[in-house]
């Protein structure tokens, strides 16, 4: 199999070093190949370029899975990170010739602010422009070829990643039972990983996932809990700096395609992060 990953980052790149165990083919994508592995074949691309898109047609993937991130933190950026490169995706020929597309993108596409449950059949957010970016390069993902949509939720476990830079300078978020949702980089890579590995074996694989860990703690109780662990006080801001979600994500379908969570919660995702901070 011929596993063509666009986007390859963090996420994308513990996707391809899996499938190689298992002798698939990996053709990466990003704007700077120098830093993919030497084994995958790799290309220096701007995804939001349609005419770099269309070269790749000649690789002829079974597999596209793509991790778009935003350009910038605005409207414009999300506008050019996610609807514009799957608007230029969707233009090529080839892409409809793939048995699956995995497009990554967030559970910030929901609308649901107010501490309730989502899962993959939730209203979504059109009203920020951000979300609605989101919305509508899934949509035209869909409308291009046979398609899952991953909705991970806070993505985690780089030991150097935000919150725990945060905790070990001393600085906490606000306390406010605002409810987080998580998941570990490493499941994350692997659900990726089951769904293709499912699909090459004839198995269903759903049109939307929600993948989120089986805990919604808020973040302050998760920065005093990292905050004991690493023998650190910590002075929290008095308020938010800006809103944060607040909504409870459900995970069922996980389970119902075979799919084990390495990390069910955050505590045995950070305590794995922490120890690697040690070590390291």
């Amino acid at each position: 199999m011929q596993a063509l990953i666009l986007g390859c980052g963090d996420i994308g790149t513990r996707v391809g070093l899996s499938l190689l165990e298992s002798r698939w083919r990996v053709a990466a994508v990003r704007r700077n190949p120098e830093l993919l592995p030497e084994r995958f074949d790799g290309y220096g691309m701007d995804l939001t370029d349609p005419r770099g898109l269309a070269d790749l047609g000649s690789l002829e993937p079974d597999y596209v899975v793509v991790t778009p991130t935003p350009q910038s933190y605005d409207p414009e950026g999300y506008e050019a990170g996610f609807a514009q490169v799957a608007t230029g995706l969707a233009s090529q020929q080839w892409l409809s010739r793939c048995r699956r597309v995995i497009w990554i993108s967030s559970t910030r596409v929901y609308s649901e602010s107010g501490g309730g449950w989502v899962d993959e059949h939730s209203p979504l957010n059109l009203d920020e422009p951000q979300a609605a970016a989101m919305v509508a390069a899934e949509a035209t993902i869909r409308r291009a070829a046979t398609a899952t949509i991953i909705r991970p939720a806070g993505v985690y476990g780089d030991p150097e990643g935000m919150l725990m830079r945060r905790v070990r300078a001393g600085e906490g978020g606000p306390r406010g039972m605002l409810y987080g949702n998580r998941i570990h980089r490493d499941d994350l890579a692997r659900l990726v990983v089951h769904c293709l590995r499912r699909d090459d074996l004839g198995e269903p694989v759903p049109p939307t996932l929600l993948g989120s860990d089986d805990d919604n703690m808020p973040t302050h109780e998760v920065e005093d809990w990292l905050a004991a662990q690493l023998n650190v006080t910590l002075a929290r801001q008095s308020a938010p700096g800006r809103a944060r979600a607040n909504r409870r994500c459900r995970s069922a379908l996980l389970k119902e395609i075979g799919f084990t969570l390495s990390y069910p919660t955050w505590r045995e995702g950070y305590g794995a992060a922490l120890a690697q901070h040690i070590r390291d």
